[in-house]
């Protein structure tokens, strides 16, 4: 219960942010099932939405595995300062490397694991339901594209601006005395 509910928010910029994701993807070609595959395996948001210009473009694989190294570098960081945490984890370590996004990390860094469960228990839920958030916004999106003839030009511009918007505020806090 308290994996569930401390995923909420991550639940809310998921579901958008998917649901753009499919929506782009619909509208280069890629159905529900292409939105529901690259949400499941690739899992990445800000790489799924490059791969999608990736794909149209016809990018080489070598240019499609040095962006994805590249944009996705951070993640080595995550998980180096995560080896304390899911050691002695077993069978859902995997899983919860794959399922370390940002929102993810900064969920299972705080080491506040409520009391009477688990530390690998929770951190695993917090990964399942916050992919499980994405990979619904995604299909929501894509099956939306489908069926709704609406013109969604700019829809790719999305991600951008969520960085846009996140770094205003973040720049207004730190002006304003807020936060670390």
């Amino acid at each position: 219960r308290s994996a569930f509910l401390d995923t909420v928010p991550v639940m809310t910029g998921y579901l958008f942010l998917g649901f753009g994701f499919g929506i782009l993807l619909h509208q280069n070609g890629y159905g529900v099932l292409w939105s529901a595959a690259m949400s499941l395996f690739i899992y990445a948001g800000s790489m799924q939405y490059m791969a999608v210009s990736l794909l149209t473009g016809g990018a080489s694989l070598l240019t499609t595995a040095l962006t994805t190294i590249v944009v996705n570098a951070r993640h080595l960081f995550y998980g180096i300062s995560m080896v304390d945490a899911y050691k002695g984890a077993g069978k859902k370590k995997p899983y919860m490397i794959f399922a370390l996004t940002d929102e993810t990390y900064s969920l299972v860094s705080q080491n506040q694991t409520p009391e009477g469960i688990s530390r690998h228990g929770y951190c695993f839920l917090v990964s399942l339901f916050d992919h499980i958030w994405w990979v619904s916004g995604t299909v929501l999106g894509a099956a939306a594209g489908s069926l709704i003839p609406v013109n969604y030009e700019g829809i790719e511009f999305v991600l951008t601006a969520l960085f846009v918007t996140l770094f205003v505020e973040s720049v207004i806090c730190v002006i304003l005395g807020y936060g670390g």
